[in-house]
């Protein structure tokens, strides 16, 4: 119909996907207060907060927090999980203004998770991630395999034919270019 009429049409909406195919520009609301404006790739692959990271995309965003450490001339961020503790550069054109010892939250997106099959990928920014899955919860296009990083429970999302099962290890590739820092006491994106 927009393209038709060839007018600007204001659609309010809380369903995130309606939200998502039908507008151009979406506006995030949070108790009366615009969060976000911006294209839906936009507020999807760039959140401006916290809670904007959560509300948009099914199933939302990882919070993985962290303290960062100084690695070969830039700052990286210590993970833990049950299978192995790993410390990953974090390829952020902010990096400089970035100091070891501060408290971060890592976003990454669930489809950011995935098989790592040892393959170089996403310009050198697809590092390899071992943890112990926790649960296993197969969809039919894809799996979500449930695991715990630095505490807390995450969500990824993996081809269908992974070998990923509950109580084993699994190789997860993080896909860090895609991902983003937030501030844990503001929720604001660093």
């Amino acid at each position: 119909m927009h393209q038709r009429l060839g007018k600007t049409i204001c659609y309010v909406t809380h369903d995130q996907i309606e939200a998502m195919t039908l507008g151009d520009r979406i506006a995030v609301m949070k108790d009366g207060v615009v969060q976000q404006i911006g294209s839906p790739e936009e507020v999807y692959d760039r959140p401006s907060n916290m809670y904007v990271a959560r509300f948009i995309g099914s199933p939302p965003m990882n919070f993985i927090e962290g303290e960062l450490i100084a690695l070969d001339g830039g700052v990286g961020l210590e993970i833990k999980t049950g299978a192995e503790m790993k410390s990953l550069p974090l390829p952020f054109r902010n990096a400089a203004e970035l100091r070891p010892g501060q408290t971060v939250v890592l976003g990454v997106r669930p489809e950011r998770m995935v098989t790592f099959d040892g393959a170089p990928g996403g310009g050198g920014t697809i590092y390899p991630l071992t943890v112990i899955v926790d649960l296993v919860e197969p969809t039919g296009p894809d799996t979500l395999v449930f695991s715990t990083i630095n505490g807390a429970r995450t969500l990824s999302r993996v081809h269908p034919g992974s070998d990923a099962r509950a109580g084993h290890s699994f190789t997860l590739g993080l896909d860090l270019a895609r991902a983003t820092l937030f501030d844990p006491q503001s929720g604001g994106r660093i």
